[in-house]
């Protein structure tokens, strides 16, 4: 996706849940209301173990349905 394409959208919130079936639940929320989001996931550590990390998922909900420019 080109920088253009990323930044005609603002971002309304970020939202961080632990699993991907929350993530997914407020995916569907957003389509419902006409919302574009945006959907990551990264690795962080565990608050109780020093030497493994948890996923968290990260679904930034946008203010519109972001296009993509096919080239």
């Amino acid at each position: 996706m080109s920088d253009d394409v990323a930044t005609t959208a603002q971002v309304l919130s970020t939202n961080i849940f632990d699993s991907a079936a929350e993530a997914i639940e407020a995916i569907s929320a957003a389509d419902v209301l006409g919302l574009g989001v945006r959907v990551s996931n990264r690795l962080v550590p565990d608050e109780e173990s020093d030497d493994t990390f948890v996923e968290e998922w990260v679904v930034e909900i946008l203010t519109s349905v972001p296009a993509v420019d096919e080239e």
